[in-house]
């Protein structure tokens, strides 16, 4: 056998690598069993037994790598559990504490292959064998077994417990239980399995019912039975009752005194645990049938503690927490309430001064005036926020209670106030400045000093070139002319384009956001053409879309009809282009809502429709401005619809890649009856659904909807529809109805000319 240590550094080689890249991990362990197996050296065990349990219990370590890695480790389990029968020593605490955990993250995939593979007897013996000596051998072991030992009961009892099918279409998807085991089986019996579960909850169970004083235990315990609560409904009633009888304090009883620190620390730990099962139980459920005992449970066990473990002594009550004015709660109270006159403190007026406050400087308001109260919140109270009715009944009652002295007093210091307002000198153009602006902060701020000097300057120069005061109404106003700014560049005029583009759709988007959250009733509205492109003044979604699409048409509409030229490309697409520049904010609006729509578009086809029409309604209106003559004007599918058929052809292109069997059928017939204007080449495109296989019934309803409500389209329609039906496939059985409806002739040529050469051939 080599040096351990140069092994060991090969195995940390290898458990980094699983870190890094868990999926390693299937051809990693293979390699790693037979150099920690029993037979190895001590710290090779250590590690061996630490990286299995670390495996299994791993979240990024996949359900499926798992249960084949179970399979593997079994016998490498079971030989440190026997290693005293196989080779005479005692295997290290250490060891059995991490195979103890393994076998308990193993053991429900072990049970699901049991469950697979019915003829395969071995695999479960060998788990219940190791089974059996955690179990025989837990309560005489190390702490740290002990404790595994209890989460290897509890994760037994959860698979050998029944347990909810969520979906049974899926068992490998379901939770692990005896749910899932059939009556039938040939190797696990659901009613052994089930009472060996029963028996293993009541051993769990009695380490509370013992009252038992081993704060390790009761605290592994408390936390095993947690996910038994939550993910067993059958058994959680036994274990609250269980829990809620449970009294950790009971060794407090016999004396405190006698407990060093250690104990007491148990103490509260096993209380502070309790406490924090029966709430989170609560909290998961709070109209559980339990839970008015559970909180009061809580509750008897935080007063319990703080009773207990206090400083000043058993049977001594904690000094009341005294507010440092020498004045409880319920006597400040009182003293509040103390009535005057009728009224509470509260409700009487402030006592008038011999000197009332001086007037703010500048402007004075009636208000201000009339104000004598120095209480801030009393000028902030608007008298308007009282019912009109409660003021009627408030009034006379409220005069008659004046007190003629008191009322005399504030009459003649509001008079004394005026009359200082009055001999005031009038205002100086600084001051008039330092009233409109404020007076400047002591500390110095360099970039305010600038600020305040500017605006300062500004205000005493309209002052000074201001008319005299008696001459402000006489003469009409002049008006104020501003120098205009530098032209802008062409790359400015394109970045400030692209960034108002952006800022448009953010507020699009953050309006969509807002109907998902607060869904509402539709207003209803003008439709049409001639429909107001901001008839609500909250903005709401079709309004903004509809001022979106008019800005990318008709804010554009005649403009540069000399210069505007249209350029066929090499993909026979067309894109405008005005005076040289590759950017306009009209192009860039349309692909703007392109994008948009395509984001969602079964819910946003709507705008697809509506950017359409108007599309559509603005390349009319330019098509009759510059063909004048009815008699002359050429077709529409000449080439006189621009826009229109170029973004038509462009939506369509990028929508029929993304079209779904059985859900968007009716998005697509949508979308083809309500745009204003169809032409061929829109039909060849929806023929070539009927590649698809799975689409060929969806081209055909989209057809047979053209023909029967949209008949100008109606003969191309049929003759797309004749076209794929002739294709043969699966096409021919979809179409064939709608052949045999509207083109009754072309079945009549199929079967004659096929009659006819079956009669040659004879």
């Amino acid at each position: 056998m080599g040096d351990p240590g140069s092994i060991l550094r090969s195995l940390n080689e290898a458990r980094n690598i699983c870190l890094a890249t868990p999926a390693t991990y299937p051809q990693v362990i293979p390699g790693v069993l037979p150099v920690i197996g029993a037979q190895q050296h001590l710290d090779l065990r250590r590690w061996g037994s630490d990286f299995l349990a670390e495996t299994f219990a791993s979240p990024v370590v996949s359900g499926e790598d798992k249960q084949k890695l179970s399979l593997l480790v079994l016998d490498t389990l079971r030989s440190y559990q026997n290693r005293r029968e196989e080779i005479g020593e005692d295997e290290d605490p250490a060891v059995i504490k991490s195979a103890v955990q393994c076998a308990a993250s193993i053991y429900p995939y072990i049970f699901r292959h049991t469950l697979s593979h019915p003829d395969t007897t071995e695999v479960w013996a060998r788990m219940a064998s190791i089974k059996s000596t955690i179990l025989r051998t837990m309560d005489d072991s190390a702490p740290g077994v002990r404790i595994c030992g209890v989460k290897f009961i509890s994760r037994v009892v959860l698979v050998q417990t029944p347990g909810l099918i969520a979906d049974p279409r899926r068992p490998e998807l379901n939770e692990i239980s005896l749910a899932l085991l059939g009556r039938d089986h040939a190797v696990l019996q659901p009613s052994q399995l089930e009472a060996e579960a029963s028996g293993l909850l009541d051993r769990l169970l009695g380490v509370l019912q013992d009252n038992s004083s081993d704060a390790l235990v009761v605290t592994a315990t408390l936390n095993s039975l947690a996910a038994l609560v939550h993910r067993r409904a059958s058994i959680s009633n036994k274990i609250l009752m269980t829990v809620l009888n449970f009294n950790p304090l009971t060794p407090a009883k016999a004396g405190l005194a006698a407990m060093g620190g250690r104990e007491r620390v148990a103490l509260k730990s096993m209380t502070k645990t309790t406490m924090s099962f029966l709430v989170n139980v609560l909290k998961r459920n709070p109209n559980h049938a339990l839970a008015l005992r559970l909180q009061q449970r809580t509750e008897q066990l935080k007063h319990s503690m703080v009773e207990i473990f206090s400083e000043s002594g058993p049977g001594k009550r904690s000094a009341p927490d005294e507010p440092t004015d020498g004045l409880d709660n319920n006597k400040r109270a009182r003293l509040n309430n103390e009535v005057t006159n009728g009224t509470t403190a509260q409700q009487q007026p402030p006592q008038q001064s011999t000197s009332p406050q001086p007037l703010p400087p500048g402007e004075v308001s009636y208000r201000e005036l009339f104000t004598l109260n120095p209480d801030p919140s009393a000028a902030s109270f608007h008298v308007e926020a009282i019912p009109l009715h409660i003021v009627n009944q408030l009034v006379l009652p409220l005069l008659g209670s004046i007190d003629s002295a008191r009322l005399t007093a504030a009459l003649t210091a509001v008079q004394r106030r005026y009359l200082e307002f009055k001999q005031r000198p009038p205002l100086t153009a600084l001051q008039s400045a330092m009233a409109v602006l404020g007076e400047e902060d002591e500390d110095y701020d360099p970039g305010t000093e600038m600020t305040l000097a500017g605006d300062r300057a500004a205000v005493m120069n309209g002052l000074d070139q201001a008319p005299p005061q008696g001459q402000m109404n006489e003469g009409p106003i002049q008006p104020i002319t501003l120098e205009p700014g530098p032209p802008l560049t062409l790359q400015e005029k394109e970045q400030y384009g692209k960034i108002a583009l952006t800022r448009v759709f953010e507020t699009l988007a953050n309006i969509d956001k807002d109907v998902q959250l607060k869904p509402g009733k539709k207003v209803d509205e003008a439709k049409g053409f001639n429909r107001l492109a901001s008839t609500n003044m909250g903005h709401d979604r079709e309004g903004w879309i509809m001022l979106l699409t008019r800005l990318a048409t008709r804010t554009t509409l005649g403009l540069n009809d000399t210069n505007e030229t249209l350029v066929k490309q090499e993909n026979s697409e067309r894109s405008l282009v005005k005076n040289g520049q590759s950017f306009t904010l009209a192009d860039g609006i349309r692909d703007s809502v392109l994008a948009y729509v395509m984001d969602d578009f079964r819910r946003r086809i709507d705008v697809a429709i509506m950017w359409l029409n108007e599309e559509w309604f603005c390349d009319r209106l330019l098509y009759q401005q510059r063909n004048t003559d009815e008699s002359e004007r050429p077709t529409m599918l000449d080439g006189d619809l621009p826009n229109y058929t170029h973004y038509l052809h462009t939506t369509l292109d990028r929508l029929i890649p993304f079209l779904d069997t059985g859900k968007d059928g009716r998005t697509l017939i949508r979308f083809l009856s309500e745009i204003p204007e169809i032409d061929g080449k829109v039909l060849d495109k929806v023929c070539k659904l009927a590649d698809d296989p799975e689409l060929v019934q969806m081209c055909s309803q989209v057809l047979l909807y053209l023909i029967m409500f949209r008949p100008p389209v109606r003969s191309m329609a049929i003759e797309r529809a004749v076209g794929v039906w002739r294709r043969g496939g699966d096409a021919r059985a979809a179409f064939g109805k709608v052949v045999g409806r509207w083109a009754p002739e072309v079945l009549k040529e199929e079967e004659g000319g096929a009659g006819g050469e079956v009669k040659g051939e004879a």
